[in-house]
């Protein structure tokens, strides 16, 4: 007689024991599902914890100043392993990272659109343009083109070397001070300019210039402004071989106090002018920076208000990574507000113009 025994094997328990912690019980899936999720979540936290300091500690603290001008698009890169492990593992948690993508791609990003309304005042209206023209490096003839075929009315330029016959329209009003420009169809009347220092260079340069232009809906005071820019410290700060030197990050706050300080003594020097106003040019600050919000966020930023998208204006080499940023403003005061905002052509600078459609506010009745 032949006898067959049986044999059950008991399943291992869950909890306690010398082998419940052993390497291959992390393959669980119940076990690979939690630590997806964790990772998931700690991502979604990552991306508010980097905004919230974005937010309020750049321009401020260094190491906040770095993300608010850096790359940002670099915190989509978790992803990369996140999205496939959490198909694998806990497909729940991709409504987590598809929040937390969102999160980067919209506010965190600075993507734009438009305002409810904008679109419905048909009234007369002035296209601004401003452009930083890097020192000189440009194409007359490029800008020249977009001024014509876009209809501008008047152009606000910054670090103007060149001479701009080749790219003022004929029987046009120019003034000039120092590296700052302005182009006008219309009358103008001079006003005055300031100067500040943007190290490193020894010698200050021109910050601020304004007019009063005679525009068929009235006149409009006019202004182009180039406050210093952080590169100098931002490079500085930044190594190829280490990624960060935080033992010279003393120039990049040095720069960061100068440069508030040269946007608080340049907004108190338009608060003096008459109203209405606009104020054109390269801020060498993004639309969430605190310090720009806190001096500028009192007047209207047109492509906040009108524009679609990123609305990147300048591109940069930092570190050896190149990368866009929305630097460039047009910002309005009362009684006026911009119909749209779109970024224009490339006309050789590494900046690219920065163009507004700006219309009086009607008056209430």
């Amino acid at each position: 007689m032949i006898v067959r025994e049986k044999y059950t094997f008991a399943e291992p328990r869950s909890g306690g024991g010398r082998n419940s912690m052993s390497p291959a019980s992390w393959l669980e899936p119940s076990r690979a599902g939690r630590l997806t999720a964790w990772a998931c979540v700690g991502y979604l936290i990552l991306v508010l914890a980097v905004w919230a300091a974005v937010y309020f500690a750049g321009d401020r603290w260094w190491l906040a100043t770095l993300v608010l001008f850096g790359p940002r698009w670099l915190m989509l890169l978790p992803l990369i392993l996140l999205v496939p492990l959490a198909f694998w593992r806990n497909r729940r948690q991709l409504i987590t990272l598809l929040l937390g993508a969102l999160l980067v791609l919209g506010p965190f990003m600075g993507f734009c659109l438009p305002l409810r309304g904008v679109w419905s005042d048909t009234g007369p209206a002035i296209k601004v343009l401003t452009c930083n023209l890097q020192s000189g490096v440009f194409d007359g003839v490029a800008l020249s083109y977009v001024i014509l075929t876009s209809g501008i009315d008047i152009v606000a330029l910054q670090e103007c070397q060149q001479n701009l016959s080749k790219s003022v329209p004929k029987d046009w009003q120019v003034l000039q001070a120092g590296e700052l420009a302005i182009l006008s169809r219309y009358p103008l009347r001079a006003g005055d300019s300031v100067q500040s220092f943007h190290p490193p260079h020894q010698w200050p340069r021109m910050t601020l210039l304004h007019c009063i232009i005679q525009t068929p809906q009235g006149d409009v005071t006019f202004c182009t402004v180039h406050l210093p820019s952080p590169r100098y410290g931002l490079e500085t700060v930044l190594d190829r071989a280490t990624l960060l030197s935080f033992s010279r990050r003393s120039l990049l706050n040095e720069e960061i106090l100068h440069r508030q300080n040269t946007s608080q003594t340049m907004r108190r020097a338009i608060d003096s002018l008459p109203q209405p106003l606009i104020i054109a040019g390269d801020f060498n600050m993004p639309a969430d920076s605190p310090v720009f919000r806190s001096v500028w966020g009192s007047y209207a930023n047109a492509f906040s208000r009108s524009g679609f998208g990123y609305g990147l204006t300048e591109g940069a080499v930092v570190g050896g990574m190149e990368f866009r940023m929305r630097i460039d403003h047009i910002l309005m005061g009362a009684g006026l507000n911009s119909r749209s905002c779109w970024v224009g052509p490339s006309i050789g600078s590494d900046h690219r113009p920065l163009i507004a459609e700006i219309c009086r506010v009607p008056a209430a009745r």
